[in-house]
């Protein structure tokens, strides 16, 4: 499952009629963001599907968020951010940690999971940080909309979290998600700490990934809400060293999986 699948599928509607569904939320992005009714709605006829028949959930969601794509549609909006400072906060948190934790002159490789239009590559070129951009999904629509926007950017369907990965560990320098766990599947907890797990082995350096946390006043069924010291729990019974940024929204943290880095000879 990826970021944009998970986390940001909705009904089709046309940009005005999503406006005027908009309500205030704390689940789904801002700082006292905009949720809409029809991605709630959406969420709660996934969950009713049950836990046991994830292909069955999957191809749902896959089929509704198709329905979302359309090219007269920003990016945020297809992915059902509630802005695009909400969607770019997040994208902001990693630019953080990569020029905190990696040399200035670096053009780390990067595997954007669930990395639905790609913005993340835009966001990076924008702000002067150059990467490797590999973006991956699971639905197809969207990567192609995704690569009728921008061309050259790389884009690959795949799951990276099949029982056998289509990538070998430490492929990446850099692995990061959005959103992936938020919605309520019944087995949030341990996809999370699976999930985790696997996308550190994919990385050589760091794996960035976003969650929403408990501590969200407003919460919603249809969302699932984690606790940091949990999650960094199952990472450090991993051997797998990880903090945690919560500074940023109330309702969201950031897990920074990090490795030793060694110079090549």
């Amino acid at each position: 499952m990826t970021t944009t699948v998970l986390f940001a599928a909705v009904s089709k509607s046309d940009g005005a009629s999503q406006g005027r569904e908009q309500r205030r939320c704390n689940n789904c992005l801002g700082r006292g963001g905009v949720a809409t009714v029809c991605r709630l709605r959406l969420a709660q006829r996934i969950y009713l599907l049950g836990g046991k028949d994830m292909p069955g959930r999957l191809r749902q969601i896959q089929n509704y968020y198709s329905e979302r794509v359309h090219p007269r549609l920003k990016g945020f909006q297809i992915l059902s951010w509630s802005s695009q400072e909400a969607q770019d906060g997040r994208f902001q948190i990693l630019l953080e940690v990569l020029k905190e934790k990696l040399p200035a002159d670096s053009c780390p490789s990067l595997l954007d999971v669930g990395c639905g239009l790609a913005e993340l590559s835009h966001f990076l070129l924008a702000q002067d940080f150059p990467v490797d951009y590999l973006g991956i999904d699971i639905t197809e629509k969207i990567l192609t909309e995704a690569h009728r926007r921008a061309p050259a950017v790389r884009l690959e369907c795949q799951d990276i979290f099949q029982a056998q990965s289509p990538y070998p560990a430490a492929s990446f320098e850099v692995v990061y998600c959005s959103g992936i766990f938020n919605l309520e599947l019944g087995n949030n907890d341990e996809f999370a700490a699976s999930g985790l797990i696997r996308l550190a082995q994919l990385s050589s350096r760091l794996a960035v990934v976003n969650f929403l946390h408990q501590r969200t006043r407003r919460q919603f069924r249809e969302c699932h809400y984690f606790e940091p010291e949990k999650l960094l729990s199952r990472l450090r019974q991993a051997g797998i060293t990880a903090t945690v940024r919560e500074d940023y929204m109330e309702n969201d943290f950031t897990i920074i999986c990090e490795k030793e880095y060694r110079e090549e000879p």
